[in-house]
């Protein structure tokens, strides 16, 4: 029986790309459900999926399969720990510090969160976790919280005697402790109702499922997350994703394998779209500016001649993020002239050269950015938006893979 209709429906519905997925496994759960629930063909079966959300979460039940472990990637729930416990405190003080864990799958992500903060000597009663996967059945073992030998990996367990205790035979129960700032709920990203009452989150942790998606819904679901998380917020992704980001005006942190990433220059020049909240969420407490990223391009040496006031790459990035284009163009060249070329300058030019829609421009700036530092991962996927939007799919193809090798051997 051929059901490419319900692998096209399972695309539109959830993102899930079934070639993505393993081959055959959504071709065999759909057959699978088409028998048990007695529909003579996959059109007749599509019907009952469009009309009853109970077979829409039992066939998603039957195609997902959880594969996570408790820190999985671990840099990434140390850094968080060490800058909530930090830099983030003192900017904020007495705030709640909110996360977005999406997909949460059975829960292990979540609770490595609360564990994390807690280790840094964040109190957990100023922790807001929140958990959310399509999948009923995963979050029914989330919320139950005991866990077989399989959650449980690498060399470092010290965790499971601090913060579980035994279950049975091989396996754990969580602490109340740590389940108390964890929140779970059933939710479809690619949904309208998604953003609803979800605002304002200081980390997002979306790891492992852009790469299951086809490239419009990647993009479709960045845009989602990225109207959710504040203007200082971290985007946390999985290994092959972070380079899907640049394209959508984020730099990685300096987290070596953490795979972290926060909002860079010009990030502001995308409108956000409109989202009513369910909640109107309390006013956040003033944020400093974030400090220059620092480059190891080899550069040409900054001139010795005094620069006019205000005059400077900081107030280039103020504009370029305010989206007062002509001005940061104008000023760009000016530092340009007065400085001659950087990586990080020429980058800021091209990303706002891109903006006004200048992408030959924008393409040629790339282009010399990488000329003065080949690791710019963040200018390679520029370029490979850029390709693919002249139908250059090859290009982009080798583009987007340079940039991921970049990031692999940063990340070693």
């Amino acid at each position: 029986m051929n059901v490419t209709v319900i692998e096209t429906w399972l695309q539109s519905f959830a993102g899930l790309d079934a070639s993505t997925l393993g081959a055959g496994t959504v071709a065999r759960a759909a057959r699978e459900r088409i028998r048990e629930v007695g529909c003579a063909s996959a059109a007749d079966y599509l019907v009952r999926l469009k009309d009853s959300a109970e077979e829409r979460h039992t066939l998603i039940d039957r195609v997902i399969v959880p594969e996570t472990w408790f820190f999985r990637d671990r840099p990434a729930f140390d850094a968080l720990g060490q800058h909530v416990a930090g830099p983030w405190r003192q900017a904020h003080p007495g705030a709640t510090f909110r996360v977005l864990s999406v997909p949460c799958s059975t829960g292990e992500e979540a609770y490595s969160l609360a564990m994390a903060l807690d280790l840094a000597g964040w109190p957990l009663k100023a922790v807001q976790i929140d958990a959310v996967d399509i999948s009923r059945q995963n979050l029914d073992r989330a919320r139950r919280g005991i866990y077989g030998r399989n959650s449980f990996r690498g060399d470092d367990l010290t965790f499971r005697e601090k913060y579980f205790e035994p279950a049975g035979k091989d396996a754990w129960r969580v602490s109340d402790r740590i389940r108390e700032p964890v929140r779970f709920d059933q939710g479809n990203l690619l949904s309208d109702e998604f953003p609803l009452g979800r605002l304002g989150y200081d980390a997002v942790f979306c790891r492992n499922l852009l790469i299951y998606f086809d490239r419009p819904t990647q993009a479709r679901a960045v845009r989602a997350l990225d109207r959710l998380l504040v203007s200082d917020g971290w985007f946390a992704v999985g290994p092959a994703e972070p380079v899907l980001l640049f394209e959508h005006g984020y730099e990685a942190l300096k987290v070596r394998a953490g795979f972290l990433l926060r909002r860079g220059p010009a990030v502001g020049l995308r409108p956000p779209l409109p989202v009513k909240p369910l909640f109107t969420p309390p006013a956040p407490a003033p944020t400093p500016s974030p400090a220059p990223r620092k480059s190891t391009a080899t550069a040409v040496p900054f001139s010795t001649a005094p620069a006019a006031r205000g005059e400077t790459m900081a107030e280039l990035e103020r504009l370029a993020d305010a989206g007062q284009l002509a001005e940061a163009s104008v000023l760009g060249e000016r530092l340009l002239e007065r400085h001659g070329a950087s990586a990080p300058l020429l980058f800021l030019l091209a990303v706002v050269a891109q903006a006004t829609g200048d992408s030959a421009r924008a393409e040629g700036l790339f282009r010399k950015v990488l000329y003065l530092d080949p690791q710019r991962a963040d200018a390679l996927a520029h370029l490979a938006l850029i390709a693919e939007k002249k139908g250059d799919l090859r290009g982009a193809r080798a583009f987007r893979e340079r940039a991921q090798r970049v990031l692999l051997k940063e990340a070693r």
